[in-house]
Parts: structure tokens; sequence; C-alpha cells
């Protein structure tokens, strides 16, 4: 069983070029979301994900 799989693909006439990403437990998405919730408080508006990893200024 995996919690997660993602793939994308990119394709042109002659080949295509697929990426895949698996997650084989939910563990990095539980991380995920107690780092964001750890950096969060006192903040107020809309945020990037880049913002959350690299910081307010980021982008």
């Amino acid at each position: 069983f995996f919690p997660g799989t993602h793939t994308i693909g990119f394709d042109s006439p002659v080949d295509t070029l697929t990426l895949e990403h698996t997650a084989r437990s939910r563990e990095g998405f539980a991380r995920g979301a107690l780092l964001a919730a750890e950096w969060v408080p006192g903040k107020k508006g809309f945020f990037t994900f880049e913002q959350v990893i690299f910081g307010e200024n980021h982008g």
C-alpha cells in the first residue's frame, strides 16, 4: 500500500519523460504539517509553500 504516488510527464512528438514520486508512509506529510503549524503562529495572510519552507521573503 502506498499512501501517495504522484506522476508527471512531459511529452513530445519523439519521446516522453516521466517522473514519479512514491511516498512509502504518511510520515513525510505529517512532518510537513507540523513544520507549517510551528511556523504560522502570529502570522496573518496567505503564504506559498516556498515561504513556509524558505522564509517569508522568498519569492
